[in-house]
């Protein structure tokens, strides 16, 4: 089990229980607890400090990951009291995937959310994360392809941006986000939905 990215705690300075960022820490066991020994950081007010945690013993959670066109059924050890919302990143199997979509247990059923305590989720959907899929529209005169890029989630493409397919080079003229339609600047490939572009020769 692996020290989680975050956890809520009761801050110090803001009087109430806030999302902290795990900076460092150090895992051991007592009894049916796991500890992390480490150091925080508020992500409210900023404040860091050295903190011990008391968790109960890791469970695991049915979770469904795309990729593509597939869809692959696996689980995931998580701490019962940890949060998990939806974009969070997880490591799974040393890939990083991203939470799409939670299923959480409810006295009349199951229902959607985009956040729950771990003892309460039924499934987590995600997406692979380690790469994503561009979509790229290629203008060519009066006719237009499409093609595919893959690429960390992180890249950044610029609008007047070269691209290469084969022996076809285009440039940027346009990116549509979850947003809208960029016409300038830069867009990290995990926002984009769609770049449209030219053939020059």
């Amino acid at each position: 089990m692996k020290v989680p990215n975050s956890y809520y705690l009761e801050c110090s300075v803001c009087g109430e229980e806030t999302l902290h960022e795990i900076l460092k820490g150090e895992l051991g066991t007592k009894g049916e607890e796991v500890t992390i020994d480490g150091i925080v950081k508020c992500e409210e007010c900023g404040t860091t400090e050295h903190r011990t945690i008391r968790e109960k013993k890791a469970i695991d959670v049915p979770i469904v990951v795309s990729w593509k066109d597939e869809s692959n059924k696996d689980k995931i050890s998580l701490y019962p009291d940890e949060w998990i919302h939806k974009d969070d990143e997880l490591i799974l199997d040393e890939s990083t995937v991203k939470v799409t979509s939670i299923a959480q247990k409810k006295e009349d059923g199951i229902a959607r959310t985009d956040s729950s305590k771990v003892e309460d989720i039924k499934t987590i959907w995600a997406k692979k994360h380690d790469k994503v899929r561009v979509k790229v529209t290629v203008n060519k005169g009066r006719s237009s392809s499409s093609e595919i890029l893959e690429v960390v989630p992180e890249e950044e493409f610029y609008v007047n941006d070269m691209l290469e397919f084969d022996k076809d080079e285009a440039v940027i003229h346009r990116i549509l986000t979850h947003d809208g339609m960029e016409k300038d600047g830069k867009v990290k490939a995990e926002d984009i939905k769609r770049i449209y572009a030219k053939r020059i020769r």
